[in-house]
């Protein structure tokens, strides 16, 4: 009669013990799933007008990058610099050509 007592509280015992190990086990696998972020898009075609690129052209152009919320502007040689944050907050800079609506370089930050 002892032997199975103490084998119904061995089970009753060892049973959470089990499920408690495989769920925290478990845990950082889904963990992991949550944090998992599709790249930004590199590039779109966006139509340029002929003739030099206002400000408003320039930001159709980086929003197509992949600039969200812009935070500066400058007009500088021939060449709109924007820089902003795209759509996980990070930092991008883009720099257009103002003549030929070119991307001459974008630098993103990787933090």
């Amino acid at each position: 009669m002892q032997q199975i007592l103490k084998k119904a509280v061995f089970s009753k015992a060892l049973l959470p013990l089990a499920l408690a190990g495989a769920l925290g086990s478990a845990a950082p696998a889904f963990a992991a799933d949550v944090y998992m972020r599709q790249p930004a898009p590199r590039a779109a075609m966006v139509p340029v007008p002929s003739g030099p690129l206002t400000l408003q052209d320039a930001l159709a152009i980086a929003s197509g990058i992949g600039v969200v919320t812009v935070q500066n502007t400058h007009f500088d040689d021939n060449e709109w610099e924007i820089e902003g944050r795209d759509q996980y907050g990070k930092w991008i800079q883009v720099d257009i050509d103002a003549r030929t609506g070119e991307v001459r370089h974008v630098d993103r930050s990787i933090i």
